[in-house]
């Protein structure tokens, strides 16, 4: 049975290589923290200038309803805590964090927001980018009222 004399001494051996992985795994967190502040700052000095509106009329070009853009970009900002200017090629899941069910229910409020009716057939291709999610927007149908019966 070892002595408390030699576990000391295992110990004391063992210190300057324990010292060095512990600061070796130290660094790669710092590098790692560094890495997205700097990748932060350079994401959003980039889009600096890039609003809700610019949006809107950058995906009007191409055809889309600027009222469901504003939507959606609006929707993204104050419910999904977005805290960068918002381009159409964003990454839903990348950049967002957005998939699986979270992305359903994202895709179903906007619906809602924007008196859309959710056909869950329409959707031929998955939702990738925010243009995506724009276009499933204003693919799906407007709802309509359908009268109800009186029931005598």
């Amino acid at each position: 049975m070892p002595s408390l004399f030699a576990l000391q001494q295992w110990l004391g051996e063992q210190i300057v290589p324990l010292f060095f992985i512990g600061f070796a795994v130290l660094m790669g967190f710092a590098l790692v923290f560094f890495s997205a502040q700097t990748r932060k700052a350079s994401r959003n000095r980039d889009r600096s200038g890039h609003t809700e509106d610019t949006f809107a009329e950058h995906l009007a070009t191409y055809g889309f309803d600027p009222e469901i853009a504003r939507t959606t970009y609006s929707y993204l900002q104050e419910r999904q805590n977005v805290a960068f200017p918002i381009e159409p090629t964003d990454d839903l899941d990348r950049d967002f964090g957005l998939y699986g069910q979270d992305l359903d229910s994202v895709v179903r409020d906007l619906l809602h927001q924007t008196g859309r009716a959710y056909l869950p057939g329409l959707l031929e291709s998955p939702l990738v980018t925010v243009v995506d999610l724009v276009r499933y927007v204003q693919a799906s149908p407007r709802r309509t009222a359908v009268p109800r019966r009186r029931s005598a």
